[in-house]
This record gives C-alpha cells, structure tokens and sequence, in this order.
C-alpha cells in the first residue's frame, strides 16, 4: 500500500502504560451510586467523583425516560433498535468461544488475503493488520452491563445474565494473542449530518451493531480453523482499538481522537478481531495527518463542548499525542439525549469517495504545501461552520410527524 512507513506516526515519549478500562468515561458514567464499585473507584480517585456524579445524573436520568410510560415520538425509540441489539453480542460465547481441535495450515499471506476478502463480504470497507502491541490491551474490564446486580437500563443491560463465565467489572484482562485485523464501517453521511439527534444516534448505532456482527462472525471462522481468536466491539473491547488500527495502517489518530483514514476521513467506526492465526501484517501508514490536523483545527472550532484542544498535544500514558476532554464530550452527550459526532461530519477528509474527493485527498497526502489551501478551500466550498441537515421524514421525528 502507498504512504506505508516503518513506525506509526504516533510519538512515544517514554513507557507505555496500560490504560485501565474502569477509567472510561462511559464506565465511570455507568458506576450506580453508592454501589460497592463506584465507592472503590472512587476512593483510588477522589478529585472525580463530583465530575462522574454529573455524568451518572445524565446517564441515568436517560435511562429512566427511555424506560419511562410517558410518551414518546417515535424518533425517540431509534437509538434502541440498534445500540441494544449489540448486547447478546457481547458475552463470552460470542466474542470468544472453543477452537477447533483441527488446525488448518495456510500461508500467512495466503491467509492474510482471505481474511480480509472474509472481513469485506461482512461489511468491512476497510481492513488491515497488524501485530498486537500487548500496550494497548486493557489492563481491567471496566464497563457496563458486567456489574453484579445492575438494573439502570432495562432490558438491554439487566445485570450479569444467570451463568454468565466471563470477566465482570474490575477483573484482570489478559490477551496473548500476536496479531489483530482491524475493520473500518463507513457510517451514512446523511445521517451523521443531523447529529446530535436521535437519527444520528440510530445511525452510529446501527454500524457499531453491524460491526459488532461482523467482528464475531469473523472470529467464529478462526476459531473454526482451529485457532484462537477474539472479537472487539463497542460493548466487549479488549484493546485500544485506534492505536491497534493505527499500529495496521488503517489509518492516523487525528487532532478530534478519532482515527483518520485517507478513504473515509472520520466518518466511520471500528472493530477488531485479535487472534494467533498465522497471518502477514501490513505496515503503519504516514497521510499527512499529524500536519494537517496541526493547521486545520475545524473540528476543534466547530465542537459545541470545546472538548477538542485547540493546542499542542500532551503525553498520555507515554505517547504525545492530542487529548481530547472526554467529560466535556459526554456531558454535552447527555445534555442533548443523543451522541454527538459534529467534528466526525465536518472534518474536511470526511467526504464522499467521489473521484474529485479522493483526488484531493490524495494531494493533501503527497503535498505538503497545499495543506493549507485546501483547508481554506473546504471552508469557501462547505462552509467553516457547521450546519445541522435536516431529519428525514422517515426518521419520525416530532416536526415530521407535525407536518404529516
């Protein structure tokens, strides 16, 4: 592939840490009250206990709405029909499960072409892979529904199912695996372009339940070829998916936190697979945009929560890097009751894969110089700001059903 180097673009600054999963924010925002896991966590970390306290008011004030008799447009049901058919998906005997006591021996690379020929028919636009840095797995499972007695939203998230085996919240996680196909799934620009609404909401959901299917089918195959083999999705990740993706050459981590692909710019979500099947990886790719997120700054400019810096990056964990302000971003989730993805529509890569669009991007990645320009350039032909699309009528969104 064009543009591979030997090192990813990210900057390692000294050791990487372990990222512990219970500190996302969508862990810390699921932490029930006064139930014995939000009282440990927040007794290894006091100074966010008054933040988390705001976030778990939002996530479970939505909770009780969403389960609430009053009544609803229907527009308010979209985000349930996707996000919640992605929890079955996420139990042990899904996401892993028995290997094959029969290997089958394939060349790696011939190996390699399948798999991703495979990943493709299940929806996958883009696929890579890579070697599994063991710094980018998890140290702890941290997130909802593995609480004991956990009943705020009903009956996606209904506490621990009765037998469950896997890991529940706080356990150690341990993966061996060597190598990680990671998958890209393009969301609906259209869509995407009402955010923050319940469409957009439906939307985002809707391709992290389609990638959370074709993340299990895939592992389901290598495991049947007799090896081990792991599916990461949006209610079981194991791994960092961005640096893993990153680590592939999918793509760069872009100045909003999402990872950045010449192909689908932002607009687009991930899925991996980790597994020990003998497969050639593919090397990390340089697009240009460490530079170009360094003079854009659109996405920075256009976020409602200014939780995009405007400034350098910082060290995380070891890596510099940009650092975006997860509470903020959350908090103004919660303040709209939908998922928010305005820097994902009005990145300037993120556009159709139309042959001028890929034209342009391909200039922004071999020239330097024109950075700039074409920055001006999006801003003349698009607009600096962003502006909302409409619902579709289809969605039923309060204004539709008025009119109708």
């Amino acid at each position: 592939m064009a543009h591979e180097v030997e090192r990813p673009t990210y900057e390692i600054v000294g050791p990487i840490q372990r990222y512990d999963e219970r500190d996302n924010v969508f862990a810390r925002e699921a932490l029930l009250p006064g139930s014995p896991e939000e009282r440990e966590y927040h007794s290894r970390h006091p100074k966010l206990a008054k933040i988390d306290r705001r976030l778990a008011d939002h996530f479970f004030e939505g909770a009780q709405k969403s389960t609430g008799e009053e009544q609803q447009a229907p527009s308010d049901a979209l985000p349930a029909s996707t996000f919640r058919a992605v929890s079955s998906l996420a139990l042990p005997d899904a996401v892993d499960g028995p290997v094959s006591p029969r290997k089958v021996r394939v060349a790696p690379v011939e190996m390699a072409r399948n798999i991703k020929s495979l990943a493709r028919s299940l929806g996958a636009v883009q696929v890579r892979i890579g070697p599994l840095n063991p710094a980018w797995i998890y140290t702890n499972r941290g997130v909802w529904p593995f609480f004991d007695d956990y009943r705020a939203n009903p009956p996606a998230f209904d506490g621990v199912p009765q037998g469950y085996q896997g890991l529940n919240y706080g356990d150690p996680i341990e993966i061996d695996h060597r190598f990680a196909i990671s998958m890209a799934f393009p969301q609906n620009p259209r869509l995407i372009a009402t955010s923050p609404s319940k469409t957009s909401s439906f939307e985002i959901g809707r391709v992290y339940a389609a990638s959370a299917l074709a993340s299990v089918e895939l592992g389901n195959y290598i495991r049947a070829l007799g090896y081990p083999a792991r599916a990461h999705h949006l209610r079981n990740y194991g791994v960092l998916l961005v640096p893993v993706a990153v680590d592939s050459g999918l793509g760069e981590l872009g100045r909003c936190g999402y990872l950045m692909s010449k192909e689908l710019g932002a607009n687009f979500r991930l899925a991996c697979v980790t597994t020990d099947l003998p497969l050639a990886t593919e090397k990390p790719v340089d697009l240009g945009v460490q530079d170009f997120c360094e003079k854009c700054l659109k996405c920075a400019k256009n976020c409602p929560s200014a939780a995009i810096p405007t400034r350098g990056k910082v060290v995380v964990r070891g890596v510099r890097r940009w650092q975006i302000d997860a509470e903020k971003c959350l908090l103004y989730w919660g303040s709209q009751r939908a998922a928010c993805a305005i820097c994902q529509v009005v990145c300037p890569w993120s556009k159709p894969p139309t042959l001028f669009h890929r034209s342009i991007a391909e200039l922004a990645v071999r020239f330097p110089a024109a950075r700039r320009l074409l920055i001006q350039a999006d801003d003349w032909v698009y607009g600096a700001g962003y502006k909302r699309a409409s619902v579709p009528d289809w969605a039923g969104s309060r204004e539709s059903m008025a009119e109708s």
